[in-house]
Parts: C-alpha cells; sequence; structure tokens
C-alpha cells in the first residue's frame, strides 16, 4: 500500500472531509505531518523529537499524521500523560468523528453486576479469562471489556502512560511466556504527547516503595492462605517485619540489594499462593458467588504484586547499572527507590518497546539536552515556528532582587513591595501568582496590600478548590506553589502572572539532588521546562494576551545561556534593571 504517497492520502481525506467538512490546517500542520510521514516510509524505526508550541495543534498533527499511516496499512498508539488530557482527546475524537477507541486501566471502569472497580470484578475474581468472558451476559455492557475489544481490532487506539507501560512491559512478558496472544503488542508507531514529562513518568512508574503498612498487608495474606489451606509453606510474619525493616533502614548499597534480592525470593512464596487462590476462585465460580473475604484476599495481593513486580524490575537495572545508580528517598514512614539513570529506564522500558516513536511536547526546552537525558540523541528534530501575536504579551524580568536561599531574608520585603506595584497595575483582572513553595505563598498573603484579593490553598489537594473557586470569580489572584501544569485560563481568565520565585526543581529531592550533582546542566534544563510551562497558563488560543512577570534575579543565569530558551520566549523577554 506504501505506493499512495503522503500527500495524495492528505487530498484524498480533505475532499471526503474525514476531519470534517471545509477543515483547514493551521500554519505548519501541513508540512510537519508530511515530514514526519514520510520519516517513517524512510526508517520505520525512527525517532522524531517534536517541539510544537502552544497553539500549533500537536493532538492535531499526532491525529492527522496516525490517520496517514493508518491509511498506509499501518497500525500504533496515541499515548497521552494523564486521565485529563485523554479526556480531551477523546473528546477530539468525537468532535472530528474519528472511530478510535481509549482505553485506561482498569480500576477507571466499574463493574456493571458488583458495583467495584474493574480489578474486583466477579469475573477477575472467579479467574475467568478474557476470551471466556466474552460468553457472560455482562460482556456486551462492560465498559471495560469492551473498550480493551475495540482498542485490539481497531488500527489506532489512545493509551495513557501508566496503561502502555504495563501493556510493553508486564502484560506482554507474562503472555508470551504462557505462549498466549499478546492483546497490545508492538505496533508499526506510537505517538507520546508531553513528552517533556517522560522521565518522572518512567520514574514513577517502575520505581518501588515500601512502608510501615507493608508488613500488616503481609500478615492479613498469611492469614487467608492459612484458612483456606492455599499452600503448605508461607514467610513467618517476624520474617517479613525484619526483611522490611531493613529495606527501609538500609544505606549500604551493596547490602541494600541482598536485601532486595531476599524480598524478591520472598515474593516468589507469595506468587504460588496467588496462582493457587485463582485456581480456587474458579471452583468458587462453579459453586456459586465468591465470597467478600476473597475480594478482600485478591486486592491486598493486587497491591503487593505491584510492589514485587517493581522490586523486579529495579533489581534488573541496578544489576547492570551498578550500585551507584541507587537513590534513597527516605521519609518517616516510607522508603522509595529510585534509579539515578533515567535515561536507560527510557530506553529499557519504553524506546525498545515501540516502533516508530514520535514524542511531542510545546515545552521541551533546550532540546540537546532534553535528547540526551531521555536516550533520544539519534532522533530527528523538527521545531515549528510559533505563529502567536505576542505583542500583547511580553516576559518582564525585573533584575533587581535575588530570593535564594541566602538572601531571601534580605530581599523579601522588596521583592513584595514590587509585586503589589504590578497588581495595582492589573487591578481588576484575574491573574495568577507562581509562588515557588508553600512558605512564599504563605509570606505573599501576610504581607501583601493586596491580600483580600487573593486566593491561596494550604495542602496539595486543596488545589483543586482553590482552582475552582478562582474560576467562579472575576478579578482575583490565584497564588500558589503547584500552578506550572494543569491550568488552562483562557482569555480573561487570567492577564497577568507572576513568577515570584524561579521553579527550581527542590534541593529536598534526594534524586534532584543527586542529578544534579551528577549531570551537569540537567537543573538549569528543568527549570526552564517550569518556566516554559508556567508561562503558557495564560495563553491558550492564537489570540489570546497575557502579561508574565519574573521577580526573582536568580533568573538571570538562566537567559545568559544562548540557545536555552525558545525564539519566541526570547523575544517577547524584556529586562528591567
Amino acid at each position: 500500500m506504501l505506493e499512495r504517497g503522503v500527500d495524495s492520502i492528505i487530498n484524498e481525506s480533505l475532499t471526503k472531509g474525514i476531519f470534517g467538512e471545509g477543515f483547514e490546517f493551521r500554519a505548519g500542520q501541513r508540512e510537519v505531518i508530511e515530514a514526519i510521514c514520510n520519516h517513517y516510509i524512510e526508517d520505520p524505526q525512527g525517532t522524531i523529537i517534536l517541539d510544537a508550541p502552544t497553539g500549533s495543534g500537536k493532538s492535531l498533527i499526532a491525529m492527522w499524521s496516525a490517520h496517514v499511516l493508518k491509511e498506509l496499512g499501518k497500525r500504533g498508539y496515541l499515548v497521552t500523560s494523564d486521565l485529563m488530557l485523554q479526556d480531551q482527546y477523546e473528546e477530539d475524537f468525537k468532535r472530528l468523528k474519528l472511530n478510535w477507541p481509549s482505553i485506561r486501566g482498569v480500576d477507571n471502569y466499574n463493574c456493571n453486576v458488583n458495583d467495584l472497580p474493574f480489578s474486583l470484578a466477579d469475573c477477575k475474581m472467579k479467574g475467568i479469562g478474557y476470551e471466556a468472558a466474552e460468553k457472560l451476559k455482562c460482556w456486551g455492557t462492560c465498559g471495560y471489556l469492551q473498550g480493551r475489544r475495540r482498542a485490539k481490532e481497531l488500527p489506532v487506539a489512545l493509551f495513557n502512560y501508566s496503561y502502555y507501560l504495563i501493556q510493553r512491559n508486564y502484560v506482554e512478558d507474562k503472555m508470551q511466556e504462557q505462549d498466549r496472544e499478546v492483546p497490545f503488542p508492538i505496533r508499526d508507531f506510537v505517538f507520546f504527547d508531553e513528552a517533556h514529562k517522560v522521565d518522572s513518568i518512567v520514574q514513577s512508574h517502575f520505581s518501588p516503595r515500601i512502608d510501615v503498612s507493608t508488613p500488616k498487608l503481609f500478615k492479613e495474606v498469611n492469614k487467608f492462605i492459612q484458612k483456606h489451606g492455599l499452600q503448605a509453606a508461607w514467610v513467618s510474619d517476624n520474617r517479613i517485619e525484619d526483611i522490611v525493616d531493613r529495606l527501609m533502614r538500609e544505606d549500604d548499597h551493596q547490602e541494600l540489594m541482598r536485601h532486595i534480592s531476599e524480598f524478591r525470593g520472598i515474593a516468589k512464596v507469595y506468587r504460588k499462593a496467588r496462582t493457587a487462590a485463582l485456581k480456587v476462585s474458579k471452583l468458587q465460580y462453579r459453586m456459586g458467588d465468591i465470597p467478600k473475604e476473597w475480594q478482600t484476599f485478591f486486592g491486598r495481593m493486587d497491591r503487593l504484586k505491584d510492589i514485587w513486580c517493581k522490586f523486579d524490575d529495579y533489581h534488573d537495572i541496578i544489576k547492570e547499572l551498578g550500585t551507584d545508580a541507587i537513590v534513597i528517598d527516605r521519609k518517616e514512614t516510607e522508603v522509595k527507590f529510585l534509579c539515578l539513570e533515567e535515561a536507560m529506564m527510557i530506553d529499557k522500558f519504553l524506546q525498545k518497546k515501540s516502533g516508530f516513536k514520535v514524542f511531542m511536547s510545546a515545552t521541551l526546552g533546550d532540546i540537546k539536552s532534553f535528547a540526551k537525558h531521555t536516550s533520544m540523541g539519534n532522533a530527528r528534530v523538527i521545531r515549528m515556528s510559533n505563529n502567536f501575536d505576542y505583542k500583547k504579551s511580553p516576559i518582564v524580568f525585573i533584575n533587581r532582587h535575588k530570593l535564594s536561599f541566602r538572601e531571601r531574608e534580605k530581599n523579601l520585603p522588596h521583592v513584595i513591595k514590587t509585586l503589589d506595584k504590578i497588581l495595582e497595575k492589573h487591578k481588576g483582572q484575574s491573574g495568577i501568582i507562581h509562588a515557588g513553595s508553600y512558605q512564599f505563598m504563605n509570606e505573599i498573603n501576610a504581607k501583601s496590600k493586596h491580600s483580600f484579593n487573593l486566593i491561596t490553598y494550604d495542602m496539595a489537594k486543596e488545589r483543586s478548590g482553590a482552582i475552582d473557586l478562582f474560576n467562579r470569580s472575576e478579578g482575583k489572584v490565584l497564588v500558589g506553589p503547584s500552578l506550572l501544569e494543569g491550568l488552562d485560563l483562557k482569555d480573561d481568565k487570567s492577564r497577568f502572572q507572576i513568577f515570584f520565585k524561579v521553579p527550581y526543581p527542590s534541593l529536598g529531592d534526594p534524586l534532584v539532588k543527586a542529578k544534579m550533582n551528577t549531570f551537569p546542566g540537567w537543573y538549569d534544563w528543568k527549570t526552564g521546562i517550569a518556566i516554559q510551562q508556567g508561562a503558557g497558563r495564560s495563553i491558550r488560543s492564537k489570540d489570546d494576551w497575557a502579561v508574565t512577570y519574573i521577580l526573582d534575579a536568580c533568573f538571570r543565569s538562566l537567559i545568559n545561556k544562548q540557545g536555552f530558551f525558545p525564539p519566541s520566549f526570547e523575544e517577547r523577554l524584556k529586562t528591567i534593571n
């Protein structure tokens, strides 16, 4: 089918109104779509980095490119970072009348029979396989199973990163071991949206953690195993408490690897118990409804399974990289085990488990740094120009007072005074303040002359409530340390935004500290991405506008780096000394 040219497929699709009658490309979109699809034809295993600024329509580029490749007889995936963005893609599918399925993790669906998350659905508890489930009466109305069926059958499917990584690294391996059909094998192409998050997503997905409740989880499972005689052998509660305690306290990396190996040995015992339980649950299905306590048991086993699977992966990664790659994030009640070499993890769990790849984002920062820290040094880079009219949207850097740790106490009153002048200038307009930390948020709220007009929040879980209040208000200013992403403030919802403090990654995070010391330039690159993310919250369309202010003079060191920010950012920048 490759004798059909990319250009002719696009023309045919426009004529047929595949993406709606009268559809017109924005500037540069068609050229990028053609470049992506032609690159696939030239190199079906290639990688593209697409730097597409806000307003360029990168999701539409992904959908059009996927459509063209589909017309060439190819199959693929669209992958996005979270459920909110998955919702947006689903709305686009409906609007454009694309018959493409979207599938999420099982716990995003409720069973129609028992109204529990699908991981605790009757069919799953009773050990019924997906093929056998087709014979059940509830098959036709099951959101998960129907979505899964459509995603298997149709040439293009939408996943989030979490579901995609599970399919690539857990489900596929398990199915191949059992000589069973892989439901979602590697396809010809995959588009990864929000690619600037790929390092943190992969890190989070494969990083094991344990806490003080882990021994109790094993203890409850032991009681159930003994009660129902699932197997003759299990691990004593005391031994489990001992190994978990050592994992949570051990600092020596060599000893830690020994403890991890021991924990993996313990996990093998419970893998056998889970298999035995599944066999019994099938019998329970024949005899009648599965008891409630069995549902609870499988829920606990799923939590333990997540822990030991991640320890398996972590052990193999560190064995390959060496113990110097171990990073421990120890809190009072939990310990998280991290890997310093995120690029290796991306290569192992994502790159090598995908076909032709397109990584897209509006905020990649310095492209060379992105490629270096994500194992994409050989990728082709496509950088779209920004067609926004930024005349009304300058970035004003007030280069006077630093808010570094050593200078913040002295300079804080001066910066708040500057802040108040800006708030007075924008009186009556809605805006946001990127505080940088809860401490700075509280200082602003306590000392600003405009505190009566500010909306703040004390805890991360209250963020959504504060945003909702802000969206229902007029002329208010939203202040917080975590407003860099997840906000879509169109038009008058935000006519100005203020970076009170440069959003450097927190050095209180052990991984951040380790990466800063190991990889020169990483710290600044991540900061640049955060600034670009924040600067995009208030300008969401071509005709939108907002003024951005940066009050922390520490920003000077970033703008002195030539080519660190994209041209569209540098063109808007105005410095006031």
